[in-house]
């Protein structure tokens, strides 16, 4: 059970109020989004693509 939150600003007076149904709404939003990958807005421009390396045993040389 969520109660009701008044926010004030510097002076003391009621700026915004958000009712219980809102928070528990919210609440069990971000509960269930809680397992979900975060995504982010990302860097404007081309992202760098992983760097591929071939590790194939055969082409590696032995100095044993």
């Amino acid at each position: 059970m969520f109660h009701e939150v008044k926010i004030l600003d510097k002076t003391g007076k009621v700026k915004k109020v958000l009712s219980s149904k809102k928070l528990s709404k919210d609440y069990w939003n971000s509960f269930f989004k809680m397992g979900e990958p975060i995504r982010g807005k990302g860097k404007k421009g081309k992202q760098k693509k992983p760097e591929v390396v071939d590790f194939d045993d055969e082409n590696l040389s032995s100095d044993t």
